[in-house]
């Protein structure tokens, strides 16, 4: 069955968290199927992608994100698609909804309750209501779309992100060291890598306030991010600094090629306080790094405690996070652990992910052409 799909996303990149469009789009084209995508800023989207621009006006993300979703409802009721899919506060009644984050979930944990925050759920709440399918990215999503907002679990699928097998894998010793060189790591030190933004969400202090405890002294950790307002990187070299560990800290930036620089490391640490998913989690496992990671990451899911990596179960314990570095430091687990984090990764290709998806789209289709008979 042929389908002409719509996806509405208000940003399609490849550096953020919506670098799934332009994986899964490809793979739906690649399986014959014709492919819109209605967007206001993309990149690297396949050829045979249709991309319709929604007009982006200069008012401020938060008004923006409503305007997009008006502009959106208005430019698609002249379309006809078979199915619709987009994230259920980005869209007026999509077929179906991917749910990367609740929104009415985050508007609680940090205590919003404006009227933007209420319409926003509200329009959420319709929209997973309505839906003839939902897709979640992980378990954690699953769960908070239940608990939000009292959907049935069996209307809800869960298909795990994907990850890009031929950018995120192991590389040989000499790319290795020429990475190192590049940042000004010694060669054989052991390198922790760090990797996203917010840093207080993710954990970075945490992370820091373990250094002192780590037992190996030729090690740095290499922090991959940017600053978010003010939650900037120094506030955390002020910490570093008052534990003495600030000459154990790179800070490697924002890079969209951060591939490069996970390949340079031997351990991933991730004590992040709240995930939906963390595809940074896959990605590592992909580059063969074994991962340390919160039980609060939609993908711990996919890390087994003690084959590829460890779970801390309290993110905060930084006592707890550098034993965990110093179990797989001190037992020689590195290369074990890397290879099984690998294989691991393998389970998770882009491939994978778009055939689920379509699955649910095809679904939904059936369901429509069932109520319409």
């Amino acid at each position: 069955m042929r389908m002409k799909i719509a996806v509405v996303i208000m940003q399609c990149e490849k550096d953020r968290s919506s670098r799934y469009v332009g994986e899964v789009t490809r793979y739906f084209a690649d399986a014959g199927h014709e492919v819109h995508v209605f967007t206001n800023k993309w990149d690297e989207l396949d050829g045979r992608v249709k991309v319709h621009k929604i007009p982006s006006l200069p008012l401020g993300f938060d008004i923006n994100e409503l305007v997009f979703t008006f502009l959106a409802a208005l430019i698609m009721k002249f379309k006809k698609f078979d199915v619709t899919m987009a994230q259920a506060t980005r869209y007026f009644r999509p077929d179906v909804c991917y749910m990367q984050f609740v929104y009415k979930k985050w508007a609680d944990m940090n205590g919003r309750d404006t009227l933007r925050d209420r319409l926003i759920s509200r329009v959420e709440h319709d929209n997973l209501v309505k839906s003839r399918g939902i897709i979640a990215m992980s378990n954690v999503v699953k769960n908070e779309i239940i608990s939000s907002h009292g959907i049935p679990a069996g209307k809800i699928n869960v298909v795990y992100s994907g990850v890009n097998l031929d950018l995120f894998r192991p590389v040989s010793r000499q790319q290795k060291r020429e990475i190192r060189k590049e940042l000004g790591i010694p060669e054989n030190d052991i390198v922790l890598v760090f990797a996203g933004n917010p840093y207080r969400r993710k954990g970075l202090e945490y992370l820091i306030r373990a250094l002192p405890d780590v037992k190996t002294k030729n090690f740095k950790l290499l922090i991959m991010g940017k600053d978010m307002g003010e939650d900037r990187l120094e506030n955390y070299m002020d910490i570093a600094k008052d534990l003495n560990v600030a000459d154990k800290i790179v800070y490697g930036g924002f890079k969209p090629d951060v591939y490069k620089y996970f390949a340079s490391a031997d351990l991933f640490v991730f004590p992040t306080l709240y995930e939906p998913f963390g595809l940074v989690i896959l990605e590592a496992l992909a580059a063969g790094l074994p991962v340390i990671t919160s039980r609060c990451a939609g993908a711990a899911e996919v890390v087994d405690n003690g084959k590829n990596g460890f779970l801390l179960d309290d993110p905060k314990d930084f006592k707890d996070i550098s034993d965990k570095i110093n179990m797989v430091l001190e037992s020689g687990l590195i290369e074990s652990m890397g290879i099984a984090a690998r294989k691991k990764a393998e389970n998770y290709k882009w491939g994978n992910t778009a055939k689920e998806m379509l699955k649910v789209l095809e679904s939904a289709v059936g369901r429509m052409t069932y109520n319409r008979s």
